[in-house]
């Protein structure tokens, strides 16, 4: 009797440990409706947040180092800021008279090119498939003029559009234009003070978390400047190329094929894949030995930016190995489309570097080394050989100081494996290298001045 008692009760409690993940699942799914309800609501907000956290992104190192020069913080956030508008401006002025033209003269031209590639079409049929099946010749025609009929009605449509609705539209446009300046003011404050945001939210987490908090947002912070710094300044270069390389060529659309090559070559992978894919179409309408060349310019500049543009500017961001960034990016893709691609790796590389920290601080093994695979990183230890994990995830001794995330006045000296020869180490303890405004700086012993030594001398 007790006994089934006793399964009956069990039986009870695991029914009730699996109705509470249900419901579990069921609130965490209603949470999640909810934030999209709101985000939908509050559009313009989190537009307004968006804005501002990626030019204080951008603006954030110029600041720093207008300050290391003994700028005062508010006026090297209000210079960095002015710096990154003149460049922005810059780029449009010198990019957009040309594409606005480039894309206007595509879109007229759109239903002779749509009756060219019928025409090219059943130019094919009657000279290479004189025996092939005649019902599959006419659904290839079909499906050529249904899609040229498509394309025409598309490019009349947005013809129609930039005729008509885009000046109908101003109240709109001046309520962009608002929440673009808006975020901009953001993004100074942003970028003026952020190290005492950090600290404020440290102090937050409490003091036993208090590290642990800098040093994840170290390792994002790191990951993601490191790598989308790094890859806006290489698909910048790779579209300047196209740009130019097409432009000496005579491409009626060069400046269409440049700024494509630039924007698809932030999608790692097929990114490019698609550019090319773009520009073989715009080419290929304009004249079939030019289409040749285009493509010859496509992939000497890809070779150029990806074997001698990539190391110099990548040098600063997370290693992340190859099966890794792949795996990043399917799963980046299958949870948030274009942006999950675009955010993979370096939302990779960070989750690797909180790895490589914690697994290094509860096991004691140091998993990095410079001939590693999925780890390859440098290995930093103290005087004595302790392992160094906050620093061998990072990989940077430096960012700490750099990035404003620390006290500047808080230093650390230490060691890598493979620097020869090895500096001075003054500290290891990572609860003593890193935030504390308590800290005592450690410095060399003071040399005996030559008027102690002389007066040594006398008395002996």
């Amino acid at each position: 009797m007790d006994q089934k008692h006793q399964n009956f009760s069990d039986s009870i409690q695991s029914w009730k440990q699996r109705g509470l993940m249900v419901w579990t699942a069921i609130g965490f799914a209603a949470l999640f409706a909810l934030a999209l309800y709101v985000l939908g609501i509050l559009g313009q907000a989190v537009e307004l947040l968006a804005i501002g956290a990626i030019v204080a992104f951008v603006c954030s190192p110029v600041t720093n180092w207008l300050e290391d020069r003994g700028i005062p913080r508010g006026i090297s956030a209000f210079a960095a800021l002015i710096l990154t508008l003149i460049v922005f401006v810059g780029f449009l002025i010198l990019i957009a008279q040309p594409l606005v033209l480039e894309l206007t003269t595509l879109l007229k031209n759109a239903p002779s090119y749509a009756s060219q590639i019928g025409a090219m079409a059943r130019e094919f049929w009657q000279n290479f498939d004189s025996q092939s099946n005649p019902a599959v010749r006419q659904t290839v025609e079909l499906v050529i003029e249904r899609a040229s009929s498509i394309g025409i009605s598309v490019a009349s449509g947005i013809l129609s559009w930039l005729s008509t609705s885009a000046l109908g539209n101003i109240s709109s446009m001046a309520n962009q234009l608002m929440v673009f300046f808006l975020g901009l003011v953001l993004a100074y404050w942003l970028a003026k003070d952020y190290p005492v945001i950090v600290r404020e939210l440290a102090i937050i987490a409490g003091p036993q978390k208090e590290d642990e908090f800098r040093l994840i947002l170290a390792i994002l912070s790191r990951s993601t400047s490191g790598y989308m710094r790094g890859t806006i300044i290489t698909s910048a270069v790779n579209g300047i190329l196209v740009y130019f390389g097409c432009l000496i060529l005579g491409n009626p659309y060069a400046a269409l094929i440049g700024m494509v090559t630039g924007i698809f070559h932030i999608i790692p992978v097929v990114g490019p894949v698609f550019s090319a894919g773009i520009a073989l179409i715009l080419s290929i309408l304009v004249d079939p030995i030019m289409t040749v060349w285009t493509i010859v310019i496509l992939m000497v500049a890809q070779n150029v930016v990806d074997n001698v543009l990539s190391p110099l500017v990548m040098a600063t961001s997370v290693k992340v190995h190859p099966g890794l960034s792949l795996i990043g990016i399917v799963i980046g893709s299958a949870l948030g489309g274009v942006v999950g691609t675009i955010l993979a790796i370096p939302l990779t590389a960070a989750l690797r570097g909180i790895f490589v920290y914690f697994f290094e601080k509860y096991s004691g093994r140091q998993i990095v080394s410079p001939n590693g695979a999925l780890f390859n990183s440098t290995q930093y230890v103290d005087e004595k050989g302790a392992i160094l994990p906050e620093y061998d995830a990072l990989d940077d001794p430096k960012f700490f100081e750099e990035s404003r995330l620390v006290d500047q006045d808080t230093t650390a000296h230490i060691r890598s494996k493979s620097s020869i020869p090895a500096p001075k180490i003054l500290g290891h303890d990572f609860s003593q290298l890193l935030f504390r405004n308590t800290q005592e700086v450690i410095k060399e012993p003071d040399k005996p001045s030559s008027d102690t030594v002389d007066s040594d001398s006398t008395k002996e």
